[in-house]
């Protein structure tokens, strides 16, 4: 449990020290977007997925999957390039792997009929389909027009 309160953490330090690319608008708009998408990939693969020491959901895991997923996003959105979207996506898919990786070793996170490399490639799929999100949905109209 300590994984995921020490990532929380770190993602909070960086929402307030990391350089702003994004609007207050974005970022407020980037939370419920990406924790709608975060529970709807969660409820498809609870079956397959345990967070916490019971089958049961508890505040933990109410945490995990609303605040954790729009933190990373928009640090994520905030670092990200337009030139260089690939690697980034790949660079922040490997940092997620390993956030589940340790969230597995400390026992919070338990894997049943998922393999935990299988995220590898939803988290890649993720991280690109979020660069699409937000330049359809998030972006501001005033930043869309000047990109042109």
């Amino acid at each position: 449990m300590y994984v995921l309160w020490i990532t929380f953490a770190i993602l909070i330090i960086f929402l307030f020290v990391m350089p702003k690319k994004l609007t207050w608008r974005e970022n407020i708009l980037a939370i419920p977007v990406v924790s709608y998408c975060a529970w709807i990939a969660h409820f498809l693969i609870a079956v397959k997925l345990d967070f916490g020491p019971t089958k049961e959901v508890e505040y933990p895991d109410f945490f995990l999957v609303t605040l954790i997923p729009p933190l990373l996003a928009i640090t994520y959105l905030n670092y990200l390039k337009n030139n260089h979207y690939m690697m980034y996506a790949v660079i922040w898919s490997v940092g997620s792997f390993l956030i589940e990786y340790l969230l597995s070793l400390s026992g919070f996170m338990k894997h049943y009929e998922w393999r935990l490399w299988y995220s590898l490639p939803v988290y890649l799929l993720c991280y690109l389909g979020l660069k699409v999100v937000y330049n359809k949905l998030i972006k501001c109209p005033s930043q869309v027009s000047s990109d042109k």
